[in-house]
């Protein structure tokens, strides 16, 4: 395609401080690595050098296309279906990426040749008066973090997600700017008559863009509320596996504890308050002393001269410590010792 150049422009973007903050923006949380590798793959720089990466006044007509084929791309002319009929799109460019980069602060700057198209002349008059903005178009997909996977070139838009860094009168509304952007268009050759129908337009295509992109920004946001909602799932059901766990840990806790006091029921010698509680807990230092302290005593001591609990022999007296862990043999009136 053989096009003349108005004038070429650079301009910049954050893609990680968004200027707006009351209006509707889509909201992105881009992957740097992934957009970096794109811009600077083979294929999008040999388009770029070849200046075939187009882009158009508005997004309307790719959207359309993408919309029936999947692609991003435009042909000279192409036939889409609106309200279930087939309409034809003439797809004249207004400008072509000549350069495209992004440094380690997310901000994009890119280069654009306006051409000598219908077009073009309505991009160069939206541009010198701040009415609109630079908006790319980026393949790949959308989630909680979005991968860019291939790059398409800029189409100007008139509500762009991301504010230029260069014109801080981009966000005037008055009625000086509608004078600037008229005066604009003027000086770009129209007359006052298609100035103030383009002017129009560009009115009639923000407000439907508005509501485009608001529409996007809520597809997003459930996007991002449908993968909170499966983590939190999730949890829940960690929570429930982790209540199983513990409750089964203290089911296996009380039977041990069942268990060992049992055990102690039937060992041979009398045991203290003190020494049952810390056999059957053992959950602290001195729990461990203690038991530590009733063994100590009866490896040293003659187990053989203890009587034994519940022999069905007659009834002893309770037993004394004299110390901690220190058990106190209790001999039965008349006891002579085992043989």
């Amino acid at each position: 395609m053989a096009t003349q150049a108005l004038r070429t422009v650079t301009d910049r973007f954050s893609l990680v401080d968004n200027i707006r903050k009351h209006t509707p923006h889509n909201g992105r949380n881009y992957l740097m690595s992934a957009i970096r590798a794109t811009i600077n793959s083979p294929e999008v720089q040999e388009r770029i050098n070849l200046g075939e990466m187009f882009g158009y006044y508005s997004h309307t007509n790719r959207a359309l296309y993408h919309k029936e084929t999947g692609s991003l791309d435009l042909p000279d002319a192409c036939y889409v279906t609106i309200d279930g009929k087939p309409v034809m799109l003439k797809n004249v460019p207004s400008n072509r990426t000549l350069k495209i980069s992004m440094d380690d602060d997310g901000i994009i700057e890119h280069t654009q040749e306006i051409l000598d198209t219908d077009p073009g002349h309505i991009v160069d008059g939206m541009e010198r008066s701040n009415a609109g903005g630079w908006s790319w178009a980026t393949g790949g997909s959308d989630a909680a973090l979005s991968r860019v996977s291939s790059f398409h070139g800029f189409d100007y838009v008139t509500t762009p997600n991301y504010i230029s860094l260069n014109r801080k009168a981009a966000m005037l509304e008055s009625a000086d700017a509608h004078a600037l952007r008229l005066a604009e268009l003027l000086k770009s050759g129209y007359s006052e008559q298609g100035a103030a129908d383009i002017l129009k337009h560009f009115e009639q295509m923000q407000s439907h863009e508005l509501m485009i992109e608001s529409a996007q920004r809520n597809m997003y946001l459930q996007s991002d509320l449908l993968i909170m909602q499966g983590r939190l799932m999730e949890l829940e059901e960690e929570a429930k596996q982790q209540k199983a766990d513990l409750d089964e840990a203290q089911a296996l806790r009380q039977r041990r504890a069942a268990m060992l006091e049992s055990a102690i029921k039937t060992l041979p010698v009398f045991l203290t308050e003190e020494q049952k509680t810390a056999m059957l807990s053992m959950s602290s230092e001195d729990d461990l002393k203690t038991v530590e302290a009733m063994f100590e005593s009866i490896a040293t001591g003659h187990i053989s001269s203890l009587p034994l609990n519940n022999s069905g022999r007659r009834e002893v007296a309770p037993a004394k410590t004299s110390k901690i862990g220190e058990i106190s043999p209790i001999l039965p009136v008349g006891f002579k010792g085992f043989m």
